[in-house]
């Protein structure tokens, strides 16, 4: 890269940290930073507060963070070759609340922009499609989201408008975050192989989605979105905000239920979803490039049950997922399907660690006659050190390589690490 585009980058980027970050404002509250220095537990709940600064600008309606995560993985064993790779990302956050600033109620404008760092193991050195790292999201300085927020009628409705990922809303569970592989942290990889345009954090779109949630916690959403892959790009250090549909939209429908979701509810928690999607644009036949269908559709389900509570939100939860595309010709996976399980406080005074194992499997389309399926296990125990920082121990066993025989299976070691500021 040629060292004039060096320097730009690290122009934005440290304007980007130094003006704007976000985490949820419910992690943002201030606390108070007295009693200085501090030991590690107490570190960042008392230095997140900047000496009062975080505060003031809290309470005049700008909220700030930092969030840095990390992925280091090696393959001793399988894959195209041998190797270890890091990726990360820093990320900066900002969110104004239009009911300080304005008097709008529940109204807010968020803004993140993040650096990709490193590598993803899989693009260097395994040669599968589902990504054994998640979180490294390419080399290069981008906006994440700006968007405008509002909620209404006791939050029972809320709409998002401006350059969105899909999967912020649709085909997510927050528990998938408890593994590496990018297939399921945070949305099924099978559905993102047939659908670029279905974008998840951090790549965005021009978008406008809503949800509206019943008091007995069912709920609908719905989403459109610009599918344009040209507008897809993050070029520009994501600002890119060509908007030229031109008949390419990705509409996105979901409805679900959240049982157990209130204290006092008799069931225990659960999450259960069921959407479908229809993109209106042209894709090319797989195997010809000459030949292109238009539109294609798909469904996906997603269900995550308790089976097991010791107290609180300790106890085992078992999960599964489809994904279907079933129009052979233009979809390189129709069918998918993962499930798994999590038991938060498994080992003795551990309450808020997570022990996570699953399989994802993704079967290619009978125009790939020389790719079958591929499938991955995953093992994976996260330390929660405290609600700011974890790092989670990873195992994978990869089976298939891109459903190609050609490539050896491999096997997987992997750590991840993140830290709020």
């Amino acid at each position: 890269m040629p060292a004039p585009l060096k320097r730009r980058s690290s122009v934005l980027w440290c304007i980007a940290v130094a003006s704007t970050c976000l985490t949820p404002s419910t992690e943002l509250r201030a606390q108070d930073s007295s009693n200085w220095p501090l030991v590690w537990a107490q570190w960042h709940n008392k230095t997140r507060d900047w000496g009062g600064i975080r505060t003031d600008l809290s309470d005049k309606g700008l909220d700030l963070g930092v969030l840095y995560t990390q992925d280091v993985a090696a393959n001793p064993a399988g894959g195209m070759k041998q190797s270890l790779t890091y990726g990360g990302r820093l990320e900066g956050m900002a969110k104004l609340d239009f009911d300080k600033i304005f008097g709008i109620k529940n109204s807010s404008l968020h803004y993140i922009m993040y650096q990709g760092l490193g590598q993803g193991l899989s693009q260097e050195a395994i040669g599968n499609d589902f990504g054994v790292t998640q979180i490294f999201s390419s080399d290069i300085l981008a906006i994440a989201n700006l968007s405008l927020q509002q909620k209404l009628y006791h939050d029972q409705v809320y709409l998002s408008a401006g350059r969105l990922a899909v999967g912020d809303i649709f085909a997510r569970d927050d528990t998938f975050a408890y593994y590496l592989n990018g297939a399921l942290n945070s949305t099924p990889g099978q559905l993102l192989i047939n659908q670029p345009a279905f974008t998840t954090y951090p790549f965005n779109t021009w978008g406008v989605a809503g949800t509206y949630t019943f008091p007995d916690n069912q709920y609908f959403g719905l989403g459109v979105y610009d599918a344009n892959v040209d507008d897809l790009n993050n070029a520009e250090h994501g600002f890119n905000f060509r908007f030229q549909p031109e008949g390419n939209v990705l509409v996105v429908g979901q409805v679900g239920v959240n049982p157990g979701k209130d204290d006092t509810s008799q069931f225990l928690p659960g999450h259960y979803q069921l959407g479908a999607y229809y993109n209106s644009g042209t894709v090319d036949v797989l195997g010809n490039s000459t030949e292109s269908r238009e539109g294609n559709w798909g469904l996906y389900g997603i269900a995550r049950q308790m089976v097991y509570q010791e107290e609180g939100d300790q106890g085992l939860s078992l999960w599964g997922l489809f994904t279907m595309a079933p129009q052979q010709a233009i979809n390189t996976q129709p069918y998918g399907v993962s499930g798994g399980f999590f038991y938060q406080g498994l080992l003795p005074n551990r309450d808020d660690d997570v022990t996570a194992g699953a399989f994802i499997l993704g079967f290619y389309s009978d125009n790939l006659v020389n790719q079958s399926y591929e499938l991955v296990f995953e093992f994976a125990h996260r330390y929660q050190f405290r609600d700011w920082s974890y790092l989670t121990l990873d195992f994978q066993y990869v089976v298939n390589p891109a459903g190609n025989d050609d490539i050896p299976d491999a096997w997987v070691f992997g750590t991840e690490f993140s830290v709020k500021f």
